[in-house]
């Protein structure tokens, strides 16, 4: 189930229809990263739930972010090469993907392709299309 969510008081709802206990660390884990575009990592989105929940360990974090990823409220953006990274926007959408520094940006493309339910054996659930370039910061450096 993935399920767009625009506020923390829609994520608090959604927690609380799922059965999942609504925690400050929790609360936390998804406001940063409802408040951040850039797809962090985990340690990345640690850092910035520490500055509010100062006792929140990492292991605290990692498991808030995979069950929150098992219950559709987040994605994960993972690509080779890199860091595990996730994204608040569990909306259909596609990446460009830097391949200078990593950074991860979402990009909306009309793309009218239906995947078929089937692929040499594997079962189809959704498709997403990942573009690599050179981000303009890192083409300001060259």
């Amino acid at each position: 189930m993935l399920m767009s969510l625009s506020n923390i008081e829609s994520f608090v709802s959604a927690c609380k229809e799922l059965g999942l206990k609504v925690t400050p660390q929790r609360i936390a884990v998804y406001e940063t990263l409802k408040n951040r575009t850039d797809h962090p990592t985990v340690e990345e989105i640690y850092i910035d739930v520490k500055e509010k929940q100062p006792f929140v360990s990492l292991a605290t974090v990692y498991r808030t972010l995979e069950t929150l990823e098992e219950l559709g409220l987040i994605r994960r953006v993972a690509y080779f090469g890199n860091s595990v990274r996730y994204d608040a926007n569990v909306s259909h959408h596609h990446h460009l993907i830097c391949l200078s520094c990593g950074a991860i940006s979402d990009v909306e493309l009309n793309i009218s392709w239906t995947p078929p339910e089937e692929i040499m054996g594997y079962k189809v659930n959704t498709f997403g299309l990942n573009l690599f370039g050179i981000c303009p910061k890192c083409q300001t450096k060259s």
